[in-house]
């Protein structure tokens, strides 16, 4: 089966994380091999506490994964990183092992609002992750904070998608869940591509729901691993998203 390897932090009640990345993964046909970047604990209420695993830990988690994928890795998921030592140990993994299929979700902050990456690292990874990733896949909030632009509350998805793209990744999804609307539209833009695509539908009775932003990414690494590109990827993976969102509703 297609490997895929993911990055992120752990969540207490499976509702999030690298669990519920790892329920997706499997779901569409791939192995997983994992590295937890933090200790958290949380579940559908409340943000407790959560703990960065020490860099010789996720060093050692990464070197474990490198021998055991003989065959390669034929995609990465990126979660939480919470610190700046956390990134430098991945960029410095990713470079090394000349992964392909980067699927990154910039997470800043829980559903509850908890910080979840430092300020230090979500700009580090600005500069040092995002030029090795394949797709970056921001919510609003994330894409704005991604432009670095003052004014970025006042421009549109494909303006902010234009100075997330120079900063190296081969595609940007925003996503639209924290917009408002009675439909939730994400956007999907590639370099040089001025127009981009639209994925629409109604938003679902019941939320919001955790874990959709994980969920999207780990189910677009797993598209990229069976060897979709990532239009067609991103297609599944939504669909996979909304029939999981129903069941579990």
């Amino acid at each position: 089966m297609p490997t895929v390897l993911i990055v992120a932090g752990s969540d207490s009640s499976c509702g999030a994380g690298i669990s519920a990345d790892l329920e997706t993964v499997r779901s569409r046909g791939c192995d997983a091999l994992l590295a937890i970047t933090s200790v958290t604990a949380q579940n559908d209420e409340s943000f407790l506490a959560s703990h960065p695993v020490p860099s010789i830990i996720l060093r050692s988690q990464l070197e474990a994964v490198r021998q055991q994928a003989v065959d390669g890795i034929d995609s990465v998921k990126v979660g939480m990183l919470p610190n700046e030592e956390s990134v430098e140990v991945l960029c410095d993994f990713l470079e090394a092992e000349s992964c392909g299929n980067v699927v990154v979700d910039p997470v800043r902050s829980s559903s509850s609002g908890a910080p979840l990456a430092s300020e230090a690292a979500f700009s580090l990874m600005m500069k040092r992750l995002l030029p090795l990733a394949s797709i970056v896949t921001p919510n609003l909030p994330e894409a704005r904070l991604l432009s670095e632009d003052a004014r970025s509350e006042e421009k549109g998805v494909r303006e902010l998608s234009e100075k997330i793209l120079a900063r190296g990744s081969d595609y940007v999804l925003i996503k639209g869940g924290h917009a408002e609307g009675e439909d939730c539209v994400d956007y999907l833009y590639g370099k040089g591509d001025s127009e981009g695509r639209e994925f629409r539908h109604p938003r679902l009775a019941g939320g919001p729901f955790r874990g959709t932003g994980c969920r999207l990414s780990s189910g677009l690494a797993a598209g990229l691993a069976l060897g979709d590109d990532v239009p067609q990827a991103m297609q599944n993976a939504r669909t996979d998203l909304q029939d999981y969102l129903r069941a579990s509703r």
